[in-house]
């Protein structure tokens, strides 16, 4: 294990620790926080009980590995995707976890069927899948309703605005935004000469940040288009995390935890809060359902937790056995569970209820 560099705080409680099949390629919660999936390099999916912390069911998912786990955001019914060219979904209950309801092909071409990023509408309506350059819009049965072709070649990420029907994805050349409930209108472009890694949409949808190749942050705000960039990051800057009352940016990219104060004065002009602790690059950010806490995890294996965001200072902290891959809250308001997935593939669920 790493040991940690700085003052040793106390640890959080472990609740189960699962050895993996392999190294972790996403994680994601049910909406109800009964269940968690955790899907693997070599195309197996765990399933996880919250309550008890057992491991309740594998299966091979995805011929090659699986890239991409995401339940729906009300129904339990999860997707997966893989380097075989298929989405998956999976119903679940307490009596038959894992049921197969549908198997959707949307790439043969073997050098090109990689489907790397899912996410579902907030409503549940659609889930958005890409393929290279390709976007998808599958139904919750598994229908395919619409395709789109990025510009910009193969897309580096995907986010739904957290109120409507405006898709961002986003790769080289910047982002551009859909309105799939109208097909006849133009998407709208937010240009940008670069490749872009990631996208997050502020809570409010009147901020859409991304992470770039170039190592910065380059944001917009909307409907006004006003745009600026944010640099000085040691790594790619991929996490992006918002606070929910919109007022912070957290980034990682580098061994100090970043956040951008989008107040009304907004980041412009002003020096960022940097929160130094973790001794190598942050690469793992995840914000408690209820706002207040927080989790960061580094290349060094280091999971911190913060009782509050803007806090000087973490409260617990506890070494993984290799490089955090993966952190994420149980998403209900008051939640004391929080997942970790470490490079040597170990998931672990920790009580922070103390």
């Amino acid at each position: 294990m790493f040991e940690l560099n700085t003052t040793t705080l106390p640890e959080p409680a472990l609740m189960a620790r699962i050895v993996l099949d392999d190294s972790p390629s996403d994680i994601s919660w049910s909406a109800c926080g009964s269940w968690l999936a955790a899907a693997t390099t070599s195309g197996v999916v765990h399933l996880v009980a919250a309550e008890t912390g057992a491991e309740l069911t594998t299966w091979k998912a995805h011929d090659n590995g699986a890239l991409a786990v995401r339940w729906h955001p009300r129904l339990p019914l999860f997707a997966s995707s893989g380097q075989d060219g298929h989405v998956k979904l999976w119903q679940v209950s307490h009596k038959e976890p894992g049921a197969l309801l549908a198997d959707i092909t949307l790439s043969e071409d073997a050098g090109n069927n990689w489907i790397e990023h899912l996410d579902w509408r907030p409503d549940g309506a659609q889930l958005a899948a890409s393929c290279g350059k390709k976007i998808i819009l599958l139904t919750p049965d598994g229908s395919v309703q619409q395709t789109y072709t990025f510009p910009g070649g193969t897309v580096g990420a995907l986010c739904w605005r957290p109120k409507g029907a405006q898709l961002a994805a986003a790769g080289y050349g910047g982002i551009r935004i859909y309105n799939v409930l109208d097909s006849r209108s133009k998407p709208q472009d937010l240009e940008w000469k670069g490749s872009l890694l990631s996208v997050k949409w502020s809570p409010d949808g009147r901020v859409i940040a991304a992470g770039c190749q170039d190592n910065t942050v380059h944001f917009w705000r909307m409907p006004e288009l006003r745009d600026a960039m944010m640099s000085g990051f040691s790594y790619k800057p991929v996490q992006l995390s918002w606070s929910n009352n919109n007022r912070w940016l957290l980034t990682g990219g580098s061994t100090e935890l970043i956040l951008w104060p989008f107040d009304k004065k907004g980041p412009e002009g002003r020096k960022p809060l940097s929160l130094p602790y973790h001794p190598e690059a942050i690469c793992a950010i995840s914000i408690a359902g209820s706002g207040q806490r927080l989790a960061t995890g580094c290349r060094a294996g280091i999971v911190a937790l913060w009782n509050q965001i803007g806090d000087v200072t973490p409260t617990r902290a506890v070494p993984l056995d290799s490089r955090v891959e993966q952190l994420s809250w149980s998403p209900h308001k008051n939640t004391r569970l929080l997942a970790s997935t470490s490079r040597y593939g170990t998931l672990s669920l920790w009580d922070v209820s103390s």
